[in-house]
């Protein structure tokens, strides 16, 4: 029998920061452990869409203390995902910096579609949805996901910009709540749903799912109260409605179920829920207990079982932009010999810089979809602006990064931005030479030449009469022999 390994994930929400631990054997998750902290990230951004120094006190407290959880686990077992707040702060990245010191860990940020695909996951894989027809709903602190699929696989996903904080915020802010403060909120939340109704209308979905904090509260408050025994339903949710109106305050929400930290967010969190029962013609909701974090480690344990997403999401982009699949395959076969020869001078992050050379030489030429004229830039843009299952922001980021720098000029600036500048460069240039030397795109194998990176020299050895008999390649290295010069780095071959 396989040992069982420990795998924990954390989700830095926008209301609450969660950790879940857990043991994973056999393609079997048993969840050990589970802590929640109140953060409030979200109603942490100031006018100007800062971070306050206040609310990032409280989320590096909180982290330095999922940190202790932490230790023990080895690094490669942990994934920690940011969402909508750490998508919109214009100081995320000194905040994430700081974060990532307090954790001990990198923190990746996520885009809403990879969001809500995580959240299909985990809701997906906590309850038996066997191949029926889903809507997946999930109400953040400042964005709404809304997933449509069948089985465990999602095909429609959207991320709504409302969730329980933002709609707070904005409409009861002071606390108090009245009926026209609760129909503005809900027509707020029903613009938002406008332009995605037809996406999830009841006719193309059997069973519709909530999860998260302000879904399941309702539930909770709901089954107290016996307005329904095993799910939300809009008869519930309407009576939910009135006696909040008539309670007239944040402050005086005495709910069996509601959580005293919730209470603030309470009310833009139904107003939202309650729009999307009105757009969406849902009767009833089932509560899931998955979300986000169940996701993350249902998707963690994909990748580490031979099951990664990704490699999936590389193949889906090579068809939709008519990559020629025999031409990027032999790419990525040299650039992998090249990278195994220098496999020390990346050390810090071998297994990143591996996946990021291998999707690089299989996507170098998507751009060619667009243009042959600076098609490295073309592929770059669609890369790092793609919704691309399964990567996160700054996966995408350095996969871009490689792929423009595969030809032309190299320009070291384009990696001043990467905590990891010098492996960058030397990835780059590994990928520089797979491009290179199958340009004549010629279906015979290149034998992969000895590599050796020394300073600032990178020295080729090739088969004498390999190099003898191709001038042109000859030329080529010549040429590249100027570009890297230009950024002081001797090539010799």
């Amino acid at each position: 029998m396989n040992q069982s390994e420990t795998i924990a994930a954390i989700d830095l929400g926008s209301n609450s920061f969660h950790m879940i631990v857990a043991e994973h054997q056999n393609g079997e998750v048993q969840v050990v452990d589970r802590v929640k902290e109140m953060v409030r990230l979200g109603g942490g951004l100031d006018k100007k869409n800062n971070l306050t120094p206040e609310v990032m006190e409280r989320a590096l407290a909180t982290l330095e203390r999922f940190g202790q959880r932490l230790k023990g686990i080895p690094p490669q077992a942990i994934r920690a995902v940011g969402t909508k707040t750490l998508r919109t702060a214009r100081n995320a990245e000194p905040f994430l910096d700081a974060a990532q010191k307090a954790l001990n860990h990198e923190i990746e940020i996520i885009s809403g579609f990879e969001e809500a695909r995580l959240v299909y996951q985990g809701v997906t894989h906590d309850i038996e949805v066997m191949d029926q027809a889903l809507l997946v709903m999930d109400i953040g602190g400042r964005s709404t996901e809304l997933i449509r699929g069948s089985g465990q696989t999602p095909f429609q996903m959207d991320s709504l910009t409302m969730g329980s904080v933002s709609m707070s915020m904005k409409h009861f802010a002071d606390g108090i709540i009245t009926k026209k403060r609760m129909e503005n909120a809900e027509l707020d939340a029903m613009a938002e749903l406008q332009g995605v109704r037809k996406n999830y209308k009841n006719s193309l979905w059997e069973r519709a799912i909530g999860s998260s904090g302000t879904i399941r509260s309702i539930a909770k408050i709901i089954l107290a109260a016996g307005w329904s025994h095993h799910a939300i339903t809009f008869d519930a949710l309407k009576k939910l409605r009135k006696i909040t109106i008539e309670v007239g305050s944040v402050d005086k929400l005495d709910l069996e179920g509601l959580k005293e930290e919730r209470r603030p967010v309470f009310p833009g969190g139904l107003a939202i829920l309650y729009a999307a029962f009105k757009q969406l013609k849902i009767e009833e909701l089932m509560v899931s207990d998955g979300a986000l974090r169940e996701g993350v480690i249902y998707d963690h344990v994909g990748r580490i079982t031979q099951h990664d997403i990704r490699e999936l999401s590389i193949d889906a982009l090579m068809k939709r932009y008519h990559v020629a699949f025999a031409h990027a395959e032999r790419v990525h076969v040299l650039a992998s010999a090249l990278f195994g020869q220098v496999v020390n001078h990346f050390s810090e992050d071998e297994e990143r810089f591996e996946d990021a050379l291998r999707w690089g030489a299989k996507l170098h030429e998507v751009g060619l979809a667009i243009s042959h004229r600076k098609y490295h830039r073309h592929s770059a843009y669609l890369i790092e602006h793609s919704d691309i299952p399964g990567f996160s922001r700054q996966e995408q980021r350095t996969l871009s990064a490689l792929v423009e720098a595969h030809r032309m000029k190299l320009n070291e600036v384009q990696f001043d931005s990467f905590r990891l500048k010098s492996q960058m460069m030397k990835a780059a240039i590994v990928l520089r030479l797979a491009v290179l030397l199958y340009r004549g795109r010629g279906s015979d194998t290149v034998p992969a030449p000895q590599i050796e990176f020394d300073s600032d020299t990178v020295s080729l050895a090739f088969d004498a009469a390999w190099i003898e008999n191709h001038a042109l390649t000859r030329h080529d290295l010549d040429l590249e022999r100027r570009l890297l010069k230009r950024i002081g780095i001797q090539l010799d071959y």
